[in-house]
Order: C-alpha cells, then sequence, then structure tokens
C-alpha cells in the first residue's frame, strides 16, 4: 500500500516528536464500573447457541431479497428492507455514499442478507429462563405486518401469535438519518405465567475485508461501564470463540446503557439499549462451515402473568459515521460518547478539534477544500507569535552569514575563540540559531492530526475541491507517468513512486523556496541535506490524500509571504557590524 509506505517514511522523520508527545500526554486507563450483586441478570442470559448455517450457492442481494415478503423502508440517507421470515434487518443501503467516484457505480451495501456471500444483520427476539415448552419466535418464524413500507413519518409493526395465544410485536419506527426505535412487545393472552428475556445482536457472516493499517480500527467496538473497547476479528476468533469453555473477560460484560457493534472505515452498525437497563453484553465467534462474529445483548427476566403485557425498547444505529449526526445523537438521545465511535486515535485530544474546526469552516464554505484552507490560516494565526520570533531569528541569521563567515577566517585556528565571538555575535543581534525548528516542531503533531482526520472521517470521503480534485482523501490523480492525465493508463505500482501530481509538485516547490529564504546551514554535509528535503518530501507525501498536501502547501505559501516581510524589514534596519580582529 503506497500511502502506508509513504506514512512509514513520514513517522520515520518524526518519530521522536511522536515519542516526546506520548510521553507529554499519556492515556489515562478508564475505570470501569461494577454492579452490586442484585443488580447482576442471570449468568445464563447470553447470545450463545444462535448458529449459521453453509449455504449451497452464493446468491446476489437481489436474488436473496425476491425469496421472502419484505417490508421496504427508505428516507433521505438510507433505503432496504426487513425480512419478514425471522423479522430480520438484512438489507440496507446507503443512499448518499457509492464505492467510487464512477457516475455508474453502485451505492455501498451496508447490511446484507443471508446467503449472500457476506451476511450481515440484525436479529431480535426472545428467549425463555427455563424449558417451559413456550413457542416463541425463531429464525423461521413468519410474521404479519400492519404496512408494507416503513418511513420517518410511517411506523410498522410486526406481530405473530403462537399456539397458546400469546402474541409477539416488534414496533419499527426510523428517523431521517440513520437511527431505528426498535420496541419489543409481548401480550400474555395464554392462560399460564410465563419467564422469558429478550436479545438483539449484530452478526457477521465471514470476515469481512478490512484496510489492516495500523491507524485505523475495523472490528468489534463498544462502549460498556464508560470504557471504549475496540477489539479486531482476530481478538473475537481467538478469545470469544463459542467452544472455548473459558473466554477472555471482554467477551461477556454486565453494563448499563452503554452501546456496542461492529465498525468499518466510515460505516458501524450499534445497538444502543435503553439508558436505564441493566443488559447483558456478548461477543462471540463460531465456525459451523462460515466465521461467524457476533455482538449482543439481552436484557432483564420478565415474568409475566397470564393477561398482562410488557414492552422492551432500544435503539439500532446503522450508516455512516458522520461527525454531526453522531453528535447530535450524542446530544439528543444522550448517547454516552458516540461520536468516539470514530477512530480519532492517539492524538484525540487533537484530532477532535481539527475535525470539528474544519467541519465548522465547511458549513460556511460549502467546500472541504476551502475549509482546509480556512483551518490553515487559523493554525497560522494561533502559531503566528511562535512563528513571528522565529522568522525574525532566522532572517538575522541570514543577515549575520557574511559576518560569521569572516570569524571564522579571523580564528581559524581557535575554535574555542571563534565559537565565544559567535555567541556573543548572536546575543548582540537576538538571533538563535535554533529558533527555526520551533514552528516546525509544533506543525508535526498538527500535520499528522490532520492526517488522521482526512484518513478516517467520512466527511472527506469523494469529498471534491476543484479543478482535477475531485476526492480530498485520495491522493491527487493527475500524475508524471500519465503526463498529468493526458495519457490515461494504470500506472504499474513498481512507478507509483514516481508517478507525482500537480500539487505535491506545488508543495515541493513551495518548500523549496521557503527554505531558500532561510539561512544555509554552515557545515556543507547538512546544507545538501537540507537542500534535498524538498525533493524528498515531494516523493513522500505524493502517495498522501490531497487535503493534507494542500494543507502544507498552503502552509508554505503563508509562511513564505511572513518570512519575506519579516527580512525586508530585517534588512532596512540592519547596521553592519565591526567585528573584532585578531592581534
Amino acid at each position: 500500500m503506497n500511502e502506508q509506505r509513504n506514512l512509514y517514511l513520514a513517522i520515520g522523520i518524526s518519530i521522536a516528536i511522536i515519542i516526546f508527545f506520548q510521553l507529554l500526554f499519556p492515556t489515562q486507563p478508564i475505570q470501569t464500573t461494577s454492579f452490586e450483586e442484585d443488580e447482576v441478570l442471570e449468568p445464563a442470559t447470553s447470545i450463545d447457541g444462535q448458529s449459521n448455517q453453509v449455504v449451497s450457492e452464493i446468491q446476489s442481494r437481489d436474488e436473496a431479497l425476491i425469496q421472502t415478503d419484505r417490508v421496504i423502508f427508505e428516507n433521505a440517507s438510507i433505503k432496504g428492507s426487513i425480512n419478514l421470515k425471522g423479522a430480520i434487518l438484512d438489507d440496507l443501503i446507503l443512499s448518499k455514499y457509492k464505492t467510487s467516484l464512477e457516475p455508474d457505480s453502485n451505492n455501498i451495501q451496508l447490511l446484507l442478507p443471508d446467503g449472500t456471500a457476506n451476511p450481515y444483520y440484525i436479529e431480535t427476539g426472545w428467549k425463555e429462563l427455563k424449558n417451559s415448552n413456550i413457542e416463541l419466535p425463531n429464525l423461521e418464524t413468519n410474521w404479519k405486518t400492519n404496512s408494507t413500507t416503513l418511513s420517518p413519518s410511517s411506523p410498522v409493526t410486526l406481530s405473530w401469535t403462537n399456539n397458546k395465544n400469546i402474541t409477539f410485536k416488534i414496533n419499527y419506527q426510523v428517523d431521517d438519518e440513520y437511527m431505528f426505535t426498535i420496541t419489543q412487545e409481548i401480550e400474555n393472552n395464554s392462560g399460564e405465567d410465563i419467564e422469558v428475556f429478550p436479545y438483539r445482536l449484530i452478526k457477521r457472516i465471514n470476515t469481512p475485508d478490512t484496510i489492516n493499517f495500523f491507524i485505523l480500527h475495523e472490528g468489534l467496538i463498544s462502549l460498556i461501564n464508560d470504557e471504549l473497547l475496540e477489539k479486531n476479528y482476530d481478538d473475537i476468533a481467538d478469545d470469544c470463540n463459542s467452544s472455548m469453555q473459558t473466554k477472555k473477560e471482554f467477551c461477556d460484560n454486565k453494563t448499563q446503557g452503554g452501546w456496542l457493534g461492529f465498525t468499518d472505515k466510515y460505516w458501524m452498525s450499534a445497538l444502543i439499549p435503553d439508558a436505564d437497563q441493566s443488559i447483558n453484553v456478548n461477543y462471540r465467534y463460531g465456525n459451523n462451515g462460515r466465521d461467524s462474529y457476533r455482538a449482543g445483548y439481552v436484557g432483564q427476566i420478565y415474568k409475566i402473568n397470564s393477561g398482562e403485557n410488557i414492552s422492551y425498547g432500544g435503539k439500532l444505529f446503522v450508516g455512516a459515521k458522520k461527525l454531526n449526526v453522531l453528535s447530535a445523537y450524542d446530544e439528543n438521545l444522550s448517547i454516552p460518547r458516540f461520536t468516539d465511535a470514530i477512530d480519532w486515535g492517539w492524538f484525540s485530544f487533537l484530532t477532535k478539534p481539527v475535525s470539528y474546526a474544519i467541519n465548522w469552516f465547511f458549513g460556511y464554505a460549502g467546500n472541504f477544500g476551502l475549509a482546509i484552507i480556512a483551518f490553515t490560516i487559523l493554525m497560522r494565526l494561533i502559531l503566528f507569535p511562535l512563528a513571528q520570533a522565529s522568522f525574525k531569528s532566522m532572517a538575522k541569521m541570514k543577515k549575520l552569514q557574511p559576518d560569521m563567515q569572516r570569524l571564522k577566517e579571523t580564528y581559524p585556528n581557535d575554535r574555542q575563540k571563534m565559537q565565544q565571538e559567535l555567541m556573543a555575535l548572536y546575543k548582540r543581534e537576538g538571533a538563535n540559531p535554533v529558533a527555526g525548528c520551533l514552528p516546525i516542531l509544533v506543525q508535526i503533531p498538527i500535520f499528522f492530526s490532520l492526517y488522521k482526520v482526512l484518513f478516517v472521517t467520512i466527511e472527506m470521503y469523494h469529498a471534491p475541491f476543484y479543478g482535477w480534485i475531485h476526492d480530498l482523501s485520495a491522493p491527487d490523480p493527475l500524475g508524471l507517468m500519465t503526463i498529468f492525465g493526458l495519457v490515461p493508463w494504470d500506472v504499474p505500482p513498481i512507478l507509483s513512486i514516481i508517478d507525482i501530481g500537480i500539487l505535491p509538485i506545488i508543495m515541493g516547490f513551495t518548500m523549496w523556496l521557503q527554505q531558500k529564504l532561510n539561512p544555509a546551514p554552515a557545515d556543507p554535509t547538512q546544507a545538501r541535506i537540507f537542500a534535498l528535503l524538498p525533493f524528498v518530501f515531494t516523493f513522500v507525501l505524493a502517495g498522501f490524500a490531497a487535503g493534507l498536501v494542500l494543507y502544507w502547501s498552503v502552509n508554505n505559501i503563508l509562511s513564505i509571504a511572513q518570512q519575506w516581510y519579516i527580512q525586508r524589514r530585517i534588512s532596512v534596519s540592519y547596521t553592519h557590524l565591526t567585528l573584532p580582529t585578531k592581534a
């Protein structure tokens, strides 16, 4: 992966800075809360026992859908259907997102029914505490519906009555984004009392393809007892196998409220119990011919007397991890830390503000490229005092170079005396030879935070700028090997390192121009190494997201303008020094 290789190079350049920040801001472990003994649910209540059979033939989505009766749902963000056989939500398409920028590309298919290549669906049901021979709905149950269409203005109720006149209902509501409200009901019209408990689970059959990039988490995600848990699919298979008698501690937990599910780079499915519900949380892996990953929970045990009715609520999120949407759910539905579903990484104290700032600018600019430029200007304003002092020092250093050279000629054999006079010169003129490094040291964490935001947030997914930049989250598409788009052909991976786009070339040129404004290192070897840096960074950043290269280019241009202005002022006020002569 070119982007991963380039990131390794950039990290190699800046590893000392990253280590410094990790030591300065260590991650504090979050203490989990425990329930008192009388709050603990029955230990037997888990999602174990769910099985998946090998299918004889893989079907397409359309082939699988036509085999069962369904309730169709659609809003501004999603469309799909609920399978009336088993009351399974197993078909969901994201209406606003496509698989590629090609006009005829398909929309993202997030949930898929069993029988397809990679089934991914949500089950809702009941289990009985003891074997009392109560007929409960299962995956083979055919439910009836009061409507064939679910929409934000039209809820749907599924119902099924068993042989003892016990009616089970599931009420579905959906908002304009990605949130379902699901309420399970039981009407006990039999002549006996029953004891049951509800369960809800998300199932993924077959291991999904993942990016497998170390800065991105894909797999199980949950917020249980105010602790964010992230486990990849290998962890679930190794630690939560249903066939294991002893599982890792995280595989079974007890909590109140919270949320749990599976996350991809941009998408997520999450079960959200009501905040006042005590639940048993289970994560499981099984293999009955196909890998099966499950995340789910069970609720409290209900004793329902004859003639009584009960209901059990909760929510389900299935969709894109869009920051403003998650923030709204966090605030309006009191879903704790729901924005942490986005993988902010180690530097969350920086990546979160960066993301919020860019989204705020986008609200006014209407273009994420312009928002990145506005964010760059904001960073320059915040760092202006530091940069101003640094550039003044560098400007003075540049003007002092002839005098520094004369000092070397005056004391060619007395290095100690030359260093003393050089330090006295720096002190008189207020020059600091290391001051130029300070803005770079501060910029590196901001750079990596912006890289993280561009990589993991869906707001940048297929977000266009102007001209040839159609996706700010992808590298510049017009490279040298295609003569900047004039010769369309698939560049072989071995040549991708030299397939440098227009924007990285602009970035490299601005870096070279900025370097010319700085004083050259006195050591010839260092000077040659520094002279190569603009070319090295041009190649390294060529495979990075266009939005990141845009930020670096604009930052260089603003730095050049600031340096040029300062050097003009220094040149006007500079008075040539009279240096001591050797006795």
